[in-house]
């Protein structure tokens, strides 16, 4: 090599480029160099432009790079060693992601689509290393169910660390074992048949109040407003709370930045999500509590009882302490309010793609004379004989169901579809892409509700939307109610556009569409009758 190796550099002079390289080079990078031009005879410049690549590029950029790579190779291979070695079946298919993270960042910024790929990659049962624990995701109503049938004994509740912070220990979702058992007896008091008969006519209200009011606006956010109107319902019917626009107005705010830091890092730093979060969360609980002082004070203020007031009543081991009941009760403001905003927006979705469908609504209505009057009454036991009408919540709730999985702690390692799930690892099942690979369910991504009526196999087999087993929802038949009264009212009562009806959709913590689904209302000039006047 010659001095002409400076000439990579063109129009540089080449005592400039010299100097320049020898006012980046230490000390002891000088003596080599000359020590190199003495001995061995290598001209200078060359040497020069070496040392100057080792200590410009190669120790700042490539060295750094290597020790990632490295780093992460071995953190994929400490978390495989984590498996049980008593256990001869492999782990599934998958990666751990990057040192300590792994796969976290991923599955915040894709969503969805994370899993989509990860499945289509390594099938229906793979590993994953996300919010901080090494994770088994499961897709099949058979390993489903498997998991749904070993609670306390193969696995136990496991949210993730943020969840369970901002959910609080004495809420349902934090509790196992015989506390868990105890506690659900005490919410399952306020969703009897009776106490969701009592709720009926405040729901109704509700639902039509808030139709009329878009009736007489010139467009609305669907989402958003099916966000406020089930805000609404859950504190008035679940929580027993009265509110003027201002206070519910900043109360959703705080339920806003709660929701959002539900699956955050968790890390509780000021300034990140959790932190966030965190204070949002102290901001509802002061609410409640007042509001269940109140109650202490001079009952329930409604012409009928209130779930929180119904759960408070209890004696005996199933009573709740005040930071229980406070727990119970963001719980219940949780999935009361977000899920059924879910379901609300695919549900208009559905009936705006297939007119024919909700004729056949208006069909079964007439047949019990809900579409003679505006202001018909519709009690609880009429709205359980709308079978049809339940088939299209039903149908529903199976294409895009509000919650998409379960968390779980495996309590042993233990054996599923020929894979180990080790103990301690967290196990997550996924409701949405299990209805989608339902061996019972034809043409699963058509939105069909005569299949209920046709299909002979039982509910338990192919439909996960509420769960199942000891951890099922509680509070099914309520949210089963909001939708179909929603369904009715608007099938009866009004007329919509939807400008997008394919819209994107975002999934955490639960599906809705990222434009907040534009719509425009109209009401009629009379009831809508049977068939035809869509």
């Amino acid at each position: 090599m010659s001095e002409a190796s400076v000439l990579f550099f063109p129009m540089m002079n080449r005592s400039f480029v010299l100097s320049s390289c020898l006012e980046n080079c230490s000390v002891r990078t000088l003596t080599a160099i000359r020590h190199t031009d003495e001995h061995l005879g290598i001209p200078r410049s060359a040497v020069i432009l070496l040392v100057y690549l080792i200590d410009g590029i190669i120790l700042p950029v490539i060295c750094p790079a290597i020790l990632f790579a490295v780093s992460t190779i071995l953190w994929n291979i400490y978390v495989s060693c984590s498996r049980d070695p008593s256990c001869s079946l492999p782990l599934p298919p998958g990666s751990s992601g990057l040192p300590v993270i792994g796969e976290t960042l991923q599955f915040i910024m894709k969503g969805r689509k994370f899993f989509d790929e990860k499945r289509r990659k390594h099938g229906n049962i793979y590993r994953t290393h996300m919010l901080g624990k090494p994770t088994i995701r499961i897709v099949g109503i058979k390993g489903v169910k498997q998991i749904m049938a070993g609670e306390n004994f193969r696995v136990t509740t496991e949210w993730p660390r943020s969840t369970r912070m901002l959910l609080g220990e004495g809420s349902l979702s934090s509790s196992t074992g015989l506390t868990h058992s105890i506690r659900k007896k005490a919410i399952l008091r306020a969703f009897t048949h009776e106490a969701i008969s009592s709720y009926t006519p405040v729901v109704l209200e509700v639902v039509r109040d808030y139709i009329s009011s878009w009736c007489d606006r010139a467009s609305i956010l669907g989402y958003k407003e099916f966000r406020s109107m089930n805000f609404e319902l859950t504190c008035r019917v679940l929580l027993g709370i009265d509110m003027d626009r201002p206070e519910k107005t900043r109360l959703m705010g705080h339920f806003e930045t709660f929701l959002g830091s539900l699956f955050s890092l968790p890390v509780c730093v000021p300034g990140l999500g959790l932190y966030k979060g965190m204070k949002a969360r102290d901001a509802l609980l002061q609410k409640i509590e007042q509001c269940i002082k109140e109650k202490q004070g001079s009952g329930s203020p409604h012409s009928f009882m209130d779930a929180l007031s119904l759960m408070m009543d209890i004696e005996g081991e199933e009573k709740l302490t005040l930071d229980e009941a406070k727990d119970v009760g963001l719980e219940l403001l949780f999935a009361g309010h977000e899920t059924t905003s879910s379901a609300a927006c695919t549900l208009v979705l559905q009936l705006t793609k297939h007119p024919k469908v909700m004729l056949k609504i208006v069909d079964e209505l007439a047949r019990y004379g809900l579409t003679d009057s505006l202001d018909v009454d519709i009690p609880y036991e009429t709205v359980n004989k709308l079978k049809y009408t339940r088939d299209v919540v039903k149908e529903v709730l199976r294409l895009t169901p509000p919650i998409g999985g379960g968390y779980r702690k495996a309590l042993r390692t233990f054996e599923i579809e020929g894979y180990q799930v080790p103990k301690d690892w967290a196990v997550v099942y996924s409701i949405r892409d299990s209805h989608e690979s339902s061996e019972f369910i034809d043409s699963p991504e058509k939105f069909d509700p005569d299949r209920w009526s046709n299909l002979d196999v039982e509910e338990r087999q192919h439909f996960l939307a509420f769960g199942g087993g000891k951890r099922g929802c509680a509070g099914k038949e309520f949210a089963l109610l909001v939708l179909k009264m929603l369904a009715i009212e608007l099938s009866r009562s009004c007329s919509w556009t939807v400008p997008n009806t394919d819209p994107p959709m975002k999934c955490l913590p639960i599906p809705y569409p990222t434009d907040n689904l534009p719509m425009q209302f109209s009401g009629l000039y009379q009831m809508r009758q049977r068939s035809l006047t869509v």
